[in-house]
């Protein structure tokens, strides 16, 4: 194993490097100008060569020191991510929670004044958002992903199994019974997600007859402008059934069929495995588990 100069060196480097300064380094480590000056010399006796060039007002890096610089800031950067994740949890009282932005809207946000009600020592955040986090420094506890489980670095647990089912505002059916070859001539809505092209040709294939393009009238990429077309009576569509069920319940929409797919993705509660220890985020699985188990 590669034996290494000492970490207060490779520290004094590091901020030296930065604003090529040995002043600002040894405010940022909070020792003496001297002491940064000596921890470098050392680092240059024990790497056997120069990595600054001392001018009378100032200091530059040696061309050995600037591709040391890059290697040691991505080190430190490394090293600080790490220990961020495993580190005590510096704010107790607060739970941030990414999610994708139509769970969040059409089924966590109805349902969770009851987890504020049981937890009012929990300053709940919710975070919607479709990009990935990847937990180092961006404050987030725990995500609620919709995909297939493997986020590498991070542990996934199944929350809930998802099922595709065809939606649509009455007004759409006018109230009539649909038979496959009816919905053929509905106007149809279709979300363009990518784990929802497969389950489209599946759909299709269970009800028998194949939705022709021109009755397709509105593309989206997001299901909740999906769940107000589908309100608006733009149309029928393909939908979650976690975003339209307690609209379903309500009468608000009908799914005019008895045919449903499961869906290709499913959704996850994320996050590194020392997050998932914490106090606050044990209460929020817990709470979460039962809410999706009572429907």
């Amino acid at each position: 194993m590669q034996k290494l100069p000492p970490l207060r060196a490779l520290q004094a480097f590091r901020y030296a490097s930065r604003e090529l300064s040995f002043k600002s380094a040894a405010e940022a480590l909070n020792i003496s100008q001297a002491a940064v000056s000596t921890h470098i010399r050392g680092l240059e006796e024990f790497l056997g060569m120069k990595l600054f060039v001392r001018l009378t007002r100032e200091v530059k890096l040696t061309h050995e020191g600037r591709k040391l610089s890059g290697y040691v800031e991505t080190g430190f950067q490394e090293l600080e991510k790490g220990i961020a994740l495993f580190a005590p949890d510096s704010n107790p009282g607060r739970l941030t929670v990414a999610t994708v932005p139509s769970f969040a809207s059409r089924w966590l946000v109805p349902r969770i004044d009851s987890f504020q009600r049981a937890h009012p020592e929990i300053q709940l955040s919710l975070q919607p958002n479709l990009q990935l986090v990847n937990f180092q420094g961006d404050g987030v506890d725990l995500a609620i992903r919709f995909g297939n489980g493997e986020y590498p670095g991070l542990e996934s647990r199944l929350l809930q199994k998802e099922k595709l089912l065809p939606v649509c505002h009455s007004s759409v059916t006018e109230g009539k019974p649909m038979m496959p070859e009816n919905l053929a001539r509905l106007p149809w809505l279709i979300d363009e997600s990518v784990d929802l092209e497969r389950s489209w040709l599946v759909f299709q294939e269970k009800l028998g007859i194949k939705i022709p393009d021109n009755a397709i009238t509105l593309r989206v990429t997001e299901g909740t402008t999906l769940v107000e077309a589908v309100l608006a009576g733009r149309g029928i569509a393909l939908m979650r059934y976690s975003l339209v069920a307690d609209l379903l319940k309500a009468g608000l929409v009908q799914s005019p069929i008895d045919i449903s797919v499961p869906a290709e993705y499913q959704y996850y509660l994320v996050a590194p495995e020392a997050k998932f220890r914490t106090d606050k985020v044990r209460a929020f699985v817990s709470w979460i588990s039962r809410a999706v188990r009572s429907g």
